[in-house]
């Protein structure tokens, strides 16, 4: 039997043991391990995992893939801890929102033995923690994967195979790509989400304006509810690309203000702004509609390889034939040691 590892049993964790679970894979053990034991006690509860490791070393031993799915800043620990048990041919990939750091840290410990591919499933909650995990979080939603540059094809179709098999859709893109855009479109929201919580809930007038909070507010507000030590990591993590999105904003709402505080009476207030929210609301149109998607970055699914199910049946058959070499090789070394001694 095949057995796949995934550290860290919170919200992207549990999920992606339960899509995979729904996807009804022979021949898979989904083994769970986590530092906290309370998160581990409520993974298991789900039944999201075949079995919940309570320690990390055990937990990856024979694994096949073994899934990072811890904050982004305790990945580098969690590789040296791991590096030195991991199996011949066995696949390491993340869920870590930030890839340079990540990849760079896959190069500099993992064994050579070991193929790092990155990913990054774009789906989430406001809420964390095993008990919100989705079986369907990642149904339709991009699944980015990175590959490392050593990584064998076998391996990315492999991460690519199961990107698809809990339901969303591979997407290749570069480490710097990946890291600007999500900048822009996953880590600058929940930045501003917090900002704007704080800017509001810091006034004097707080208790009265809250009154007044509605469906509008509460919903640009969501992603300031989101888990702190997840928000923290990526800020330490991409920190150059998020200020350059920082800087674009403030240029845009300076823009706007300025706007606001025209007095020229040649161009009434009223058109640029109208022209303003118009272009602002086709912009997210177009976006919601599809027409912004690129759709030649998803992964061409050829005949020629496996599923997701078809491949971990080759990766187990291969280790049951690497397995047998090396009792054939220790074999060979004991008779040769005994001849010697005669």
């Amino acid at each position: 039997m095949a057995k796949i590892t995934i550290i860290g049993t919170g919200l992207i964790g549990t999920s992606i043991a339960l899509g995979l679970k729904a996807a009804k894979i022979n021949n898979l053990e989904i083994v769970g391990t986590d530092y906290n034991r309370s998160v581990r006690g409520k993974a298991k509860k789900t039944g999201a995992f075949d079995k919940i490791e309570s320690h990390l070393i055990p937990s990856v031993l024979n694994a096949n893939i073994v899934m990072l799915a811890v904050p982004v800043m305790a990945m580098e620990e969690t590789m040296r801890n791991i590096a030195p048990e991991l199996s011949e041919g066995c696949i390491v990939t993340d869920v870590g929102s930030s890839k340079k750091i990540i990849s760079q840290w896959a190069s500099e410990i993992l064994p050579d033995y070991v193929d790092y591919v990155g990913g990054h499933p774009m789906a989430g909650k406001e809420t964390h923690g095993p008990e919100s995990a989705d079986a369907n979080l990642f149904t339709d939603k991009v699944y980015c994967i990175i590959p490392g540059p050593n990584a064998k094809k076998t391996s990315v179709e492999q991460i690519s195979k199961l990107a698809t098999a809990v339901n969303a859709t591979p997407y290749f893109i570069s480490l710097d790509e990946h890291d600007s855009y999500v900048a822009a479109v996953s880590h600058l929201p929940f930045v501003l989400s917090s900002i704007l919580m704080k800017c509001t809930s810091n006034s004097e007038n707080w208790f009265d304006m809250s009154n007044l909070a509605a469906s509008g507010y509460r919903d640009i507000t969501r992603l300031a509810s989101g888990d702190p030590m997840m928000h923290k990591d990526i800020s330490v993590s991409n920190a150059s690309h998020i200020s350059y999105w920082i800087d674009t904003f403030i240029t845009d709402l300076q823009d706007f203000k300025k706007m606001l505080e025209t007095t020229d009476s040649d161009i009434p207030l009223e058109e640029p702004l109208l022209n303003f929210f118009t272009e602002a609301g086709n912009a997210r149109g177009a976006w919601i509609a599809g027409a912004s998607n690129l759709k030649s970055r998803n992964f061409d699914h050829n005949k020629e390889i496996p599923s997701f199910s078809d491949g971990i049946g080759e990766m187990f058959m291969g280790k049951r034939l690497m397995d047998a070499r090396k009792r054939m090789f220790n074999h060979w070394n004991e008779r040769d040691e005994q001849n010697e001694k005669r």
